[in-house]
């Protein structure tokens, strides 16, 4: 058994495909991660509790952004001034519309993605938000035509479902 450092936690082989089975289903029962892993219910229920403790997992729900009704993803760069990137990154993480945000090395001060209703609805993000923040020197926008591999399941989408009109 091959055991991998996770910070200050250690996994094993049976942890990494666990985590792998739960990023497939995160509904799966414990019963039938159990069978598929040749574990007890209990061993698997013991070990999921033992990674989320450990904060080395989370469980949580992923949102179909276009079926809520946001159907515009793109990332954007932004060149920021560096002696106010702390002021901008508060800003843009408040931002409903900022899903993700990171500092980067590169081009660009700042990486996001940001998720919009439509392009129209994307405009107005940049005309009232960006645009009223001065020490944005620029900004580029990639726009997601499609996605080959991966799902967008780790960006956080609260505000935007906090937001939502889905009464």
């Amino acid at each position: 058994m091959r055991f991998f450092d996770a910070g200050e936690a250690q996994v094993d082989d049976i942890d990494l495909r666990l985590i792998q089975e739960l990023q497939k289903n995160g509904r799966e029962t414990n019963a039938d991660l159990g069978r598929r892993l040749n574990l007890s219910e209990g061993a698997i229920r013991k070990r999921i509790n033992h990674l989320l403790n450990r904060g080395t997992m989370k469980i949580l729900a992923v949102p179909n952004m276009r079926a809520l009704g946001y159907s515009f993803t793109c990332i954007v760069g932004f060149e920021v001034r560096l002696p106010d990137l702390k002021s901008v990154t508060d800003t843009l993480a408040k931002n409903e519309h900022v899903c993700y945000l990171a500092w980067v090395t590169g081009r660009f001060s700042l990486m996001a993605v940001v998720v919009a209703r439509s392009p129209e609805d994307y405009s107005q993000f940049l005309e009232r938000d960006v645009s009223a923040i001065p020490s944005i020197l620029r900004t580029e926008t990639f726009v997601n035509l499609d996605i080959f591999k991966g799902e967008v399941g780790s960006l956080d989408y609260s505000q935007l479902i906090d937001k939502s009109n889905l009464s």
